[in-house]
């Protein structure tokens, strides 16, 4: 058996010796842990292998769970078109309406009411969909989480991360925005998957330094 005890909680935990090497979750506070390697396995001049994140300044692979990054959805970057839809739609349907009706009945508020609430249902909506959906990259593992009155979590190691597929159109490109899709080597498909994530391969090459070579 291996006994440690957790980075974050101080708990006692046992494991197996079969998850040695491998990093695991304390059932008390959810931390991931990396388990030692089995002693029999290690030779005894064998140096330690280099923490590459913390090379680069980041927080490093061992000790407690901290977060590195978390990026939200840019509507905005990934729909520019769109987005000034967005912003001049409501003030040109404003001067359409104001110029349509007869110049006695004019209300002056309407040139200014109407862009005003038009905005403030778009600014609206476009925080309802930030916030509702976060991407969660720590020095143990990605998080997705969704949803805003309930809520669904997809999460892989970065152990066990597989593939890591980045998709951008070439506005993407231009804006730094894109789909960015991890499937590790415990299933077939994509786990965590978010469309419209700024920086995307910034977000790849972080991750890339705490998987295992």
């Amino acid at each position: 058996m291996i006994n440690v005890s957790c980075d974050r909680c101080e708990a006692e935990l046992s494991f197996e010796d079969k998850f040695a090497g491998q990093k695991v979750a304390c059932p008390h506070c959810g931390d991931i842990n990396r388990l030692p390697e089995r002693a029999e396995f290690q030779a005894p001049d064998q140096p330690k292998p280099m923490d590459r994140a913390a090379a680069k300044g980041l927080p490093p692979d061992d000790g407690p769970e901290t977060s590195v990054m978390t990026v939200r959805p840019s509507l905005t970057r990934s729909r520019p078109v769109v987005s000034a839809l967005f912003l001049f739609g409501p003030l040109a349907l404003s001067i359409a309406l104001w110029v349509s009706i007869s110049s006695d009945k004019r209300p002056v508020w309407v040139i200014i009411a109407l862009p005003i609430i038009g905005w403030l249902i778009l600014a609206g909506w476009a925080m309802v969909m930030r916030i509702s959906t976060s991407l969660k990259v720590t020095n143990k593992r990605t998080v997705l989480n969704r949803g805003l009155l309930s809520r669904s979590t997809s999460e892989v190691l970065h152990d066990h991360v597989r593939n890591i597929e980045i998709d951008q159109s070439f506005m993407d490109r231009i804006f730094r925005v894109g789909k960015i899709g991890i499937s590790s080597s415990g299933q077939d498909g994509i786990e965590v998957q978010c469309d419209h994530i700024p920086d995307p391969r910034k977000m790849k090459e972080i991750i890339d330094l705490y998987r295992p070579l």
